[in-house]
């Protein structure tokens, strides 16, 4: 059975509030069309599955006949939508510190097909996302909403807006253009290779009113924990554990992580796509995961960690690290040291 990806469920919430408070629609019938209890889950860790996520969308797109639903739909997010993921948002540091922990959480939200990213350019941070599998992509409305509630979780951690300095869409202009310019508040440049916000770094490194790195730490904690239970069976999973015995070896190849999980090269290929990702996303957020461990541990050299991670040069590990979080090895370690 190919394993479906899911959304918190939580988050429908912010659907139901759109078409109740921009529309005046009553979003029962819809939500009863589309197999969804309006009313608010038992458990904040339930889900539903994508294909029911999908049909929510759409029904609720032609309730209401505007395209452009998922951008209103994003502005009603709070951080206590979103479950664990919430509490450490509203715990962080900073907005770049948050804006990490979205990176390493994305699956507490959705386990669509999604990889999202932090970079620094020269004159901004950018997050970004990336849609390896169409087919078990988020809706357009889901994305949509996902830009506008990334602006109000920011909004409720700064107290204030939070402006982008500019935001570049993968979509052609055709599709409501000044509905984007409106609602993410920045100049908007379309057909983009790659989706991404950018914000100024200022703005990002500025401490937050509500910092409590002992509550992020925990919340960390259940946010990690939560999303190992979500697929314990996933191939990925699988990937990631015999990869941690085999990255001091050097040797992680596909063919040799195949051969070990008896399976063929393409066949892992597939199983990975199913859900969402590729052998090299799952290797490089194993070697991550592990050296950010190790750099708070602090009992391991660089030199060590490079080795232990299967890295040939200490250069080589600091180049790929800088390029998981924007920081290098050494700004990783004071950084963690003063949450």
């Amino acid at each position: 059975m190919l394993y479906e990806p899911s959304t918190l469920a939580s988050a429908t919430a912010l659907l139901a509030t759109s078409l109740r408070e921009d529309y005046g629609i009553d979003p029962e019938p819809v939500y009863l069309q589309a197999g969804i209890p309006l009313t608010p889950p038992e458990s904040p860790q339930l889900r539903y599955p994508l294909s029911k996520m999908r049909k929510l969308w759409e029904l609720s797109r032609e309730a209401c006949g505007d395209d452009a639903i998922g951008l209103k739909t994003g502005r009603h997010a709070k951080p206590t939508h979103f479950y664990a993921f919430g509490y450490s948002w509203l715990a962080s540091s900073t907005l770049l510190d948050a804006m990490q922990r979205l990176t390493r959480y994305t699956q507490v939200l959705s386990t669509a097909s999604a990889v999202v990213s932090l970079t620094e350019t020269d004159d901004s941070y950018a997050i970004a996302s990336i849609f390896p599998d169409p087919a078990n992509a988020p809706p357009k409305e889901g994305i949509d909403a996902g830009m506008t509630a990334l602006l109000a979780l920011c909004g409720a951690v700064a107290e204030k807006e939070i402006c982008p300095l500019r935001v570049e869409l993968a979509c052609p202009a055709t599709r409501h253009p000044e509905a984007y310019r409106e609602a993410l508040r920045a100049p908007i440049f379309f057909d983009a290779e790659v989706g991404a916000i950018h914000f100024d770094k200022g703005v990002l490194r500025e401490p937050l009113p509500r910092s409590a790195p002992d509550v992020a730490k925990a919340t960390d904690r259940i946010a990690e924990q939560y999303i190992e239970t979500l697929e314990p069976q996933k191939v990925a999973s699988q990937v990631r554990r015999l990869l941690i015995a085999l990255l001091p070896s050097g040797k992680v190849d596909q063919d040799l992580v195949s051969s070990r999980l008896n399976r063929s090269m393409s066949t892992l290929q597939r199983q990975l796509k199913s859900e969402g990702l590729n052998y090299r996303d799952v290797l490089e957020s194993t070697q991550r995961g592990l050296a950010e461990t190790y750099l708070r541990d602090k009992r391991y050299s660089l030199a060590q960690i490079a080795y232990l991670l299967g890295f040939s040069e200490q250069s080589n590990f600091s180049r790929a690290f800088r390029r998981w979080t924007s920081m290098s090895p050494r700004q990783y370690q004071q950084w963690s040291k003063e949450k």
